[in-house]
């Protein structure tokens, strides 16, 4: 029987996914359900995805189902036995349609066997591991997961031995040192705070720095990727907004900007910095080390040299943003789905989590 496999890479903001058969897919990590009945009529359908979710917004109602570290990452056993609350519920059934349509965007022929690793952030709970390969497995029946920056150093190949990825994302970064096998639990870490936290804290400081100024996260999210930064690169940033008297003013929100991206920064730094007193190895030694920035995250410009002077590790390891950031997880997760044999995909599915019959 033929065989495609897939790497898929759940994130908060996008998902992405590439497939063997040199399919690519990449769209929002959004759902929209028709508000009612006349929505339904007029748009054709009850759940839209895609391009679809923005040329009808007003008529939806938007689920993110991966925002604020949920299903993926820090799902309970309590929530896990509640599973069919209503907005939990709702998460899942978006987070359903999501995968579907992604591995559906593939274009893999009728037939033909699907092997899939999925990216998870490296601390994810168990139940939130089991969560997703329920998901997936809904759609394909040959899953693994795997840990998100573990895929992107995978992907790099050897280039990536000796090295910390870090994987800086909408709602989690993530670390993992790499040294070409499968990580321990003390070799990857996962800081529950990633872009989205910024584009809450922005918006924030915008209205309190200017209160007649209307800013929705949205917005604050579109003024950071283009004006963002850190470090010795600080951007002046003048943007134009709409006010509460119906008109439009410019503010320059450099201050608040500049304070909202280096708190990002200083958090992503005293998380490498823990992470790297936690490698229990023998072999790991930061100079002539490398650490790959991965992630929608990696792009703020400044970041790169901002962990190596925070860290006064600059001038003894290189910090090196990774070429294809958005790609980077789906390609590596690929990669690792395509070159497993059969008694790889046993060893992975010793690390499937095991659930109490009861939770279930």
């Amino acid at each position: 029987m033929d065989v495609c496999c897939i790497g898929i890479d759940l994130g908060t903001m996008f998902t992405t996914a590439a497939a063997s058969n040199g399919g690519r897919s990449c769209i929002r990590s959004e759902v929209g359900f028709a508000r009612d009945a006349v929505a339904k009529h007029l748009i054709g359908s009850s759940v839209v995805l895609g391009d679809l979710v923005t040329q009808h917004r007003q008529a939806l109602k938007i689920v993110r189902p991966f925002e604020r570290n949920s299903l993926k990452l820090a799902i309970t056993e309590d929530q896990f036995r509640s599973i069919s609350t209503e907005e939990t519920h709702e998460s899942l059934s978006a987070a359903a349609e999501l995968v579907s349509y992604t591995i559906d965007n593939l274009s893999i022929a009728s037939g033909v066997e699907q092997r899939c690793v999925v990216g998870i952030p490296a601390g994810a709970s168990v139940y939130s591991q089991r969560l997703v390969l329920d998901l997936v497995e809904a759609v394909t029946p040959y899953v693994a997961v795997v840990s998100e920056p573990f895929a992107v150093g995978f992907g790099v190949g050897s280039e990536a031995n000796n090295s910390i990825i870090i994987d800086i994302g909408a709602g989690t970064v993530d670390y993992c040192y790499y040294y070409g096998a499968f990580p321990s639990e003390q070799d990857q870490a996962t800081l529950g705070y990633g872009g989205d936290h910024v584009d809450h804290e922005l918006r924030r400081g915008i209205l309190e720095a200017f209160p007649d100024a209307k800013v929705s996260e949205a917005a604050a999210r579109r003024i950071k990727e283009r004006y963002g930064s850190v470090g010795d690169h600080v951007k002046q940033a003048v943007v134009e907004l709409p006010t509460r008297d119906g008109r439009s003013n410019k503010f320059d929100i450099t201050d608040v900007l500049r304070d909202a991206c280096t708190s990002f920064a200083n958090k992503i730094t005293n998380g490498l910095a823990k992470h790297i007193s936690s490698i229990d190895n023998d072999d790991f030694f930061i100079d002539g080390a490398k650490i790959l920035l991965a992630g929608g995250g990696s792009q703020l410009h400044g970041l790169d040299e901002y962990i190596g002077g925070a860290l006064s590790i600059g001038d003894r390891c290189d910090v090196i943003r990774i070429h294809d950031c958005k790609y980077a997880g789906a390609m590596g997760a690929l990669e690792l789905a395509r070159k497993l044999p059969d008694d790889g995909w046993d060893f992975l599915s010793q690390f499937r989590p095991q659930i109490d019959q009861r939770a279930a």
